[in-house]
């Protein structure tokens, strides 16, 4: 009976198991709705979901990674580059986010990260890994030690190495040692900067920065201490996010005047420390100093004599024009400027407001504190200041504003897009050229259906150098191209699952006289396109094999009505050649047509060789190919030639889309 009971217990188990529904971890919900949103390529949504998983999955190394690349979809290079660097310390042996966090680090102004990835990649990695990343360090690495060895030999060959006219020469210097992490050397550079130019604050952030990294911490806060009371408020601000929000202790100011004992401000704040203190001597002291660098500080007099008991006589207040103008005033358009350049947006943010109640019509300040807005991820804001800016009487200004707002309140607006095949064919000895210009219209009231369906007008060329066949027994197509200009309306669907379909509906008008073709025909034609691509593509800075495939299924009205499918498929390596940026693609095809009305000229397998090559002057859209291809005629009836054939085919591929 007991043993019955534990039979019965055990069965009831099992059975709760398999009818609870198992508990999704947190976060699981948000992260399908992630990738079911990358399927669609609608990258913002995709990013949103993303972010939310990692906020329920923090430990996830791959979100990390998978939101990086669709980052990377966005043109978001810097947010990338965090997502990837974030993957790193939860995986650091993951050394494909490691090559692509160095990369976007490079990209992104940040030098001295990206070579420190190289390097500790190229000493660490894989095989694979250290070739790469060896490349990678080298190109970063051995400018900057040639650089290092020219000034070096410049500044040891000049007559007067310290001297003012050598400022640059150290300078250079300061910043390449720097970059290539030779850090004792850097600080003694700008050092030396800072004894020629000692009115230049900002080299007191770089001398901070060089000396936290060489273990001299208590150097480095007094130098950010002194850059705080800088008169130069860009480097004043900078210096007090990064010293904190602890209030120095009089011993720290005097650490911070040695290094900058001209600074009026710090000696200033330190005599009312001193104050505060019950410290008078000190105090008088310090207000000395600041009238013996400016005997017309007026407020520094005014208080050293009530500290010393004197009166302040009628005749003794000076005029307003005698007393020294303040440092701090700033032109808070040209600091907004500043402070977008250098990717502090909520300075700018400031400065730019500041600058509008200057004047509140300037439309140059509007646009830009919409790009500050728009960089702070504040885009409800961002497009107030778009919409204003896009009015303005500056039309440079008005078109980049009329942009920046469309896009952010996701409308459709027209482009063009323009394409180019011009190819030679050895098999038929001629000049082939099949080019498109369409220009995308939306239509007004359409709202939803915009974003869905792309309206357009088209031109379409088609045409070849010797344009026929004339006089050999040579059936439909009689002609090797329609020699035509195709002019006519269509409409695409938003690419779905990198699936689009198409319709277009035109006349036909051709610009040779051909026979038994009239001079201008209706033409209707459609069909649905599907692309895809693994790997190092066409335009890729990266070695690497990889395969992309596109699929094509076309109705031609011209052609007898008649449906033609078409197949085509590359697989291969790229190359970067050198460092120029020119890239070599060798590849394999392998295409097939078919039909529905089974036409012999309409049935064929081609398969062979091929080469690509991208100069780095040219976009990344644009290429030259050769080809060398083995056909085969899959019917022959009818077929006057040979089942099979050789073409060699070299061509050039242009695109390009303008909003």
């Amino acid at each position: 009976m007991l043993f019955r009971l534990l039979v019965l217990i055990l069965f009831l188990t099992n059975v709760a198991v398999v009818l609870v529904p198992a508990q999704s971890p947190p976060g699981q919900k948000e992260l399908t709705q992630a990738y079911e949103a990358l399927q669609k390529k609608d990258y913002d949504r995709a990013i949103e979901f993303f972010q939310k998983g990692i906020a329920l999955q923090p430990a996830n190394a791959g979100i990390h990674k998978d939101l990086a690349y669709t980052l990377l979809k966005t043109g978001e290079n810097a947010a990338a580059r965090d997502e990837f660097a974030a993957a790193l310390k939860l995986n650091a042996q993951d050394e494909s986010a490691a090559l692509e966090f160095a990369f976007l680090a490079f990209e992104t102004k940040e030098p001295i990260e990206a070579r420190r990835m190289f390097d500790k990649l190229r000493k660490n990695g894989t095989a694979s890994t250290r070739q790469t990343a060896e490349q990678a360090f080298q190109n970063i690495d051995q400018p900057l030690a040639s650089g290092i060895a020219r000034w070096s030999q410049a500044i040891e060959q000049s007559p007067k190495p310290n001297d003012l006219t050598m400022f640059s020469a150290h300078w250079e210097l300061a910043q390449l040692a720097e970059l290539r992490d030779e850090l004792p050397l850097a600080a003694k550079e700008y050092q030396v900067c800072r004894e020629l130019k000692p009115q230049m604050a900002e080299l007191l952030l770089h001398l901070a920065r060089v000396w936290r990294q060489i273990e001299r911490g208590e150097d480095a806060q007094a130098a950010l201490l002194a850059a705080s009371r800088s008169s130069e408020s860009r480097t004043a601000e900078q210096a007090l996010e990064l010293y904190g929000t602890r209030y120095p202790y009089p011993y720290e100011f005097l650490s911070a005047l040695k290094l900058d004992p001209h600074n009026s401000n710090l000696r200033r704040e330190l005599a009312y420390l001193y104050l505060a203190m019950n410290d008078k001597p000190r105090a008088i002291e310090q207000f000395e100093q600041i009238l013996s660098l400016n005997p017309k500080d007026w407020p520094a007099r005014e208080q050293l004599n009530a500290l010393r008991g004197f009166k302040t006589r009628p005749e003794d207040v000076p005029h307003p024009a005698e007393v020294a103008p303040s440092a701090s005033s700033v032109d808070p358009k040209a600091m907004g400027l500043k402070s977008l350049a250098a990717g502090f947006n909520n300075d700018a943010i400031k400065y730019f407001l500041e600058a509008l109640e200057q004047d509140p019509k300037d439309t140059e300040v509007m646009l830009k504190l919409g790009w500050a807005y728009n960089a702070a991820k504040r885009d409800d804001e961002a497009k107030v200041w778009f919409d204003k800016a896009r009015h303005a009487e500056d039309k440079q200004i008005a078109t980049e504003a009329s942009k920046a707002f469309h896009t952010l309140n996701g409308d459709v607006m027209p482009q063009t897009t323009v394409w180019a095949l011009p190819m030679f064919s050895s098999r038929w000895h001629d000049l082939f050229t099949y080019s498109q210009i369409k220009h995308s219209i939306p239509i007004p009231g359409l709202g939803k259906v915009n974003k869905l369906v792309s309206f357009y007008v088209s031109t379409r060329f088609t045409g070849d150098v010797k344009s026929g066949l004339i006089g050999q027994n040579v059936q439909f197509p009689q002609y090797l191209s329609e020699s035509s200009f195709i002019v006519g309306v269509g409409a695409a669907s938003k690419t779905w699952h990198r699936l689009t379909g198409w319709v277009e509906a035109g006349e036909s008008i051709k610009y040779l006289d051909l026979k038994n073709v009239g001079a201008a025909m209706p033409d209707y034609r459609g069909g649905l396109n599907y692309a895809k691509g693994f790997g190092s593509l066409a335009g890729s800075s990266k070695a690497g094999f990889y395969y992309e495939t596109t699929a094509d299924a076309i109705y031609v009205s011209r052609f007898g009505k008649n449906w033609l499918f078409y197949s085509q498929n590359r697989a291969g390596r790229t190359m970067p050649l050198g460092e120029g940026g020119n890239t070599l693609q060798l590849l394999l095809n392998a295409n097939v047509v078919e039909d529905v009305q089974r036409q012999y000229w309409a049935n064929t397998v081609e398969f062979g060789p091929g080469v690509r090559f991208r100069p780095s002057w040219l976009p990344k859209n644009v290429y030259f190919s050769g080809d060398f291809l083995r056909g085969v005629y899959l019917l022959n009836a009818y077929n006057p030639r040979r089942p099979n054939y050789n073409d060699v085919r070299v061509g050039f591929w242009y695109a390009k889309t303008t909003k």
